[in-house]
């Protein structure tokens, strides 16, 4: 996927060809497209015909000369105006990860990533949750961390929209002032703990209308993720629903101090001081509004302590047991 202004000329696209495709791949046996003049011209003609390239071109009443491409962009379409329109001000800049994402994704064609199938194997652009010192980097690292959660999001909507058929379908519309759920699915809350999240989020406000396919949600300080989310990330909340949170449990009294139950330990990090810090699922609250807090916050809760580390060494010696072992690929 590569970004052109509206009015690439001929040999403009023969530069890009050769920049980001032939120099790669090698030269094509034969090319489909459809019948825009920027395809079908002299120039383009004569030169494929000087270099063994045989174009197709699909015809507006014929489409099936262009089966490939016909089943190929509406994906596509779907994909990038999701995306896109999230991110409006800066989204060529982040193309290449949006085409990475699309080529890493499992095709129901072939039962294989696009990599898979060319390479034999699979590359990762998965971040981790390691702090740096360098604030630099981190913010870098955390800007394609973020990127890359809203192109999977992205990416999977345009795949079940095409897969039930529901291309054409309007999308959900929501009011500055409503609340809304998210979809948990690919938002990482930094938690190793599956069973401690659940499927959607929220719900949350609506702050903002960025446009009929994005909203701005009010989010609590501890979710460190973009707070504007594709419209198909989002569901209506019913009434009762919203009454679900309302009952929340209150805090119990220890030694005269409230305090809130325990439900587990979902992460953990070491700060720049050198002390570490425990993310707590709260009991009767959601997932994103688990907090960090230090060890000596946790008197009370010394079995959940001893039961993370315990998973962190069982984590530690299965690595160490893979490495031995050579099964690490």
């Amino acid at each position: 996927m590569i970004a052109c202004p509206k009015k690439t000329k001929a040999p403009d696209l023969v530069e890009i060809f050769l920049r980001h495709v032939w120099s790669a791949y090698g030269m094509p046996e034969k090319t489909v497209s459809d019948r825009g003049t920027v395809f079908n011209n002299k120039f383009l003609k004569a030169l494929y015909q000087r270099l063994g390239i045989d174009p197709h071109f699909s015809s507006a009443y014929h489409p099936q000369s262009d089966g490939q491409t016909e089943c190929l962009n509406p994906t596509l379409e779907h994909f990038l105006r999701a995306y896109a329109s999230v991110n409006q001000n800066d989204w060529v800049k982040w193309l290449p990860m949006a085409q990475f994402a699309y080529n890493n994704a499992v095709h129901s064609a072939t039962g294989k990533s696009p990599f898979k199938a060319l390479y034999g194997w699979e590359p990762n652009l998965t971040p981790s949750s390691i702090p740096v010192n360098v604030p630099e980097a981190e913010d870098l690292a955390n800007s394609m961390e973020k990127q890359w959660l809203e192109i999977a999001s992205a990416l999977r909507q345009s795949k079940d929209r095409m897969t039930k058929g529901k291309s054409t379908e309007i999308p959900l519309s929501f009011e500055v002032g409503e609340e809304a759920w998210l979809d948990a699915r690919n938002i990482n809350l930094k938690t190793k703990s599956p069973k401690l999240t659940d499927r959607r989020l929220g719900p949350f406000k609506v702050v903002e209308k960025i446009s009929d396919t994005a909203y701005r949600l009010e989010l609590p300080a501890t979710m460190r993720v973009h707070d504007v989310f594709y419209v198909g990330l989002l569901s209506k909340v019913k009434k009762d629903e919203a009454r679900k949170w309302e009952n929340r449990p209150p805090p119990i009294t220890v030694d005269r101090e409230e305090e809130y139950i325990v439900e587990g330990i979902m992460d953990s990090r070491e700060t720049k001081k050198g002390k570490w810090e425990y993310l707590v699922k709260w009991k009767g609250y959601r997932p994103e509004e688990s907090t960090w807090e230090p060890r000596e916050n946790l008197k009370n809760a010394q079995k959940f302590l001893s039961e993370y580390e315990k998973s962190l060494k069982r984590k530690a010696l299965d690595a160490a047991k893979a490495l031995k072992g050579g099964a690490v690929s």
